[in-house]
């Protein structure tokens, strides 16, 4: 039972975070990413993540789109303008 509530409210944080990265992709035209880091979810855009790179939280290999897109739980399209 114990189990159970903690996936469900592990569920309801992700997808509050998915709609967050929506609306935020949405208002800025910037691909955001929603990763955990340190056990939370967060949801950020590109210039954040560098920033955590330089700062050493965030591993050095993320610097690849590739890698980091794995690493994602969920990450928005790109808009072209």
């Amino acid at each position: 039972m114990i189990e159970l509530c903690k996936r469900l409210i592990r569920y309801l944080l992700v997808r509050n975070a998915i709609r967050h990265a929506d609306r935020m992709q949405k208002l800025t035209g910037k691909r955001h990413y929603v990763i955990q880091v340190f056990g939370k979810i967060r949801v950020y855009d590109r210039f954040r993540i560098n920033l955590l790179i330089a700062q050493g939280v965030l591993h050095p290999r993320l610097k690849d789109n590739i890698e980091l897109t794995k690493v994602c739980l969920y990450y928005t399209n790109h808009i072209k303008k």
